[in-house]
């Protein structure tokens, strides 16, 4: 294979192994950054004091809680349902509905489980799912009583829930119309009892395919700073960590995140994850949903914590109370994180003046192609001049074929000679990687891609693969259905044929076999790895192949 197609293959191999190393495998923290004591556990049991098989808890181990005392209150960004005694939250409902909002349609569609279908509603993240919190003294549920007191101050936008249990115990829900952030204090505890508290239910699924959701369905907790996440795969399976200041429930788009407040004195002494398993459509259609349970033990007199439950959206996640949490959109290490949040930064700013992130995605191509043209050039300019010497390396080797030393140093000097860089044509390549990364992290996560239109008659969704024929078949291949999800989108297609054609206009006038397979391999896997990709990721990646090839095309007319 002769050098030029060698560093092809070997720059598209790379690209495929460090961004599948990157985006889809989780990063394992680094032994520093370790949390003192994270347990894994098999069991169902994971705490003898609290039976989580009970008669008396629901299918979502929850309590059975009296669902018509709800108490149903609508904020500018959520409509939500209480329940015990008003203390305890059991619906929630995106609906945002602030005028300001830079897409109006990334909070809608949801699956609706007591129809076993995806339905146009607004997203339900949590749907009569028991009680969220609930608190646990000496192993026993806190019952409050029904007459609760509710309160709203026109002047802050706050609603107040105060509830009281027989036994005098305390709760306090506090949540603004602006803010997905509730405040849950629970006051006049006895110092010579444990509690705990639970919040059940995990996260309705919200995407078209349940195996989306559960593919990036996590749960994740922090201490001192330190940052842990474990992917959700199956039922039964228990995490526990210790001493937490946050903990929570991720799925693609949403969370459900506990957070200690910062100058209260109690700390959990440790959380566990338990996932159990819940049919959606059918038997074989199924979603998993991770309990969550805060062991705060003895000597309290207070608890005091706070729940985000909304996006993952950087324009809310940003307040002093959640900024922790932003974080959760896994913008990548080092620079690769830097250009992520530049990145999001000019995506919503542009959405200012351009109102469609389609040709945002666009746009963003011919920006990126700005700064990586020169350096596709001077790769290109490279990998011309090596080809242009392969003649006299040929005789070089077939000289000193027998003398590796000879070879390598009349290698150096007719590359020296010729002013040729063997990694000329590598290193460009190499050098933008990180800018690309970036942005396949920001454009492949943001829910602001969630429901944006681009054409009507062709892409309705940029966070949905631009589906042109579906083969529900396909999805059922073992291996081959992972890749290739339910369907046929167009977009990998153009883009697979655009990068055959830059292939083959840089390629040598005689390749051997072997080259000409490794370029067709790479396009056929290509075209199969991103058909299920979102389709603004792909619209980005098909218009700037594009440039590429035609930038490719004057290099080689002025070349000629």
């Amino acid at each position: 294979m002769d050098f030029k197609r060698l560093l092809l293959a070997l720059s598209l191999s790379f690209i495929f192994i460090f961004v599948w190393q990157t985006i889809f495998v989780p990063q394992p923290l680094p032994e520093s950054q370790s949390i003192d004591e994270v347990e894994k556990s098999e069991s169902n049991q994971p705490n003898p004091e609290i039976d989580f098989n009970s008669e008396a808890r629901s299918k979502n181990n929850m309590p059975l809680v009296d669902v018509n005392d709800k108490l149903n209150i609508t904020t500018d960004l959520l409509s939500l349902g209480f329940v015990n005694g008003g203390s305890s939250l059991s619906n929630i409902k995106i609906i945002e509905n602030d005028v300001s909002a830079q897409n109006e349609f990334k909070h809608v569609g949801s699956w609706d489980r007591s129809l076993g279908a995806y339905t146009d509603a607004p997203v339900a993240l949590m749907n009569d799912q028991g009680c969220n919190p609930c608190l646990i003294e000496n192993g026993e549920f806190v019952v409050f009583d029904s007459d609760y007191i509710y309160q709203y101050n026109d002047q802050t936008s706050t609603h107040t829930i105060t509830s009281i249990s027989s036994s005098g115990l305390e709760k306090t829900t506090i949540l603004n119309d602006t803010s997905y952030v509730i405040d849950h204090i629970f006051s006049s505890l006895n110092v010579t009892k444990k509690y705990d508290l639970i919040w059940g239910g995990g996260l309705e699924p919200s995407e078209r395919s349940i195996q989306e959701d559960l593919t990036w369905l996590s749960v994740f907790a922090e201490k001192d700073k330190t940052y842990s996440e474990e992917t959700i795969s199956e039922e039964g399976e228990v995490f526990a960590y210790s001493n937490v200041g946050w903990a929570g429930i991720k799925t693609k788009y949403f969370i459900k995140a506990i957070t200690n407040q910062k100058h209260a004195a109690n700390k959990t002494e440790k959380v566990y994850f338990e996932s159990t398993k819940s049919s959606i459509a059918s038997d074989d259609n199924y979603f998993l949903y991770p309990d969550m349970r805060f062991d705060y033990g003895v000597g309290n007199e207070s608890l005091y914590v706070y729940s985000y439950i909304g996006p993952i959206d950087t324009k809310h996640l940003s307040d002093s109370k959640t900024d922790h949490l932003v974080q959760l959109f896994g913008f990548g290490w080092f620079i690769i994180g830097y250009l992520a949040k530049l990145i999001l930064w000019l995506l919503t700013s542009l959405y200012v003046f351009i109102p469609n992130y389609g040709i945002i995605c666009i746009l963003f191509a011919f920006i990126i192609r700005l700064f990586t043209g020169p350096l596709t050039k001077q790769s290109f300019l490279s990998n011309q001049k090596m080809q242009q010497v392969q003649p006299k390396m040929k005789k070089i080797q077939a000289k000193y074929k027998d003398d590796q030393a000879k070879l390598s140093q009349a290698t150096m000097e007719l590359y020296k000679k010729e002013g040729v860089n063997p990694l000329g044509g590598c290193l460009p390549i190499l050098v933008q990687m990180p800018l690309l990364i970036a942005l396949f992290q920001v454009f492949r996560k943001t829910i602001e891609f969630r429901g944006a239109e681009f054409l009507p008659f062709w892409i309705t969704d940029l966070s949905q693969p631009d589906i042109i024929l579906q083969l529900p078949f396909m999805a059922n291949i073992p291996g081959l259905g992972y890749f290739f999800g339910n369907g046929l989108a167009l977009l990998p297609i153009i883009m697979g044929v655009i990068m055959f054609l830059s292939m083959q206009m840089t390629a040598t006038a005689s390749p051997d076999p072997s080259a000409k397979f490794a370029m067709y391999f790479m396009n056929g896997f290509f075209i199969l790895l991103f058909n299920t990709f979102p389709s603004g990721l792909n619209l980005y990646y098909t218009v700037y192949n594009i440039l590429n090839f035609l930038q490719q095309r004057q290099l080689k007319k002025l070349q000629s």
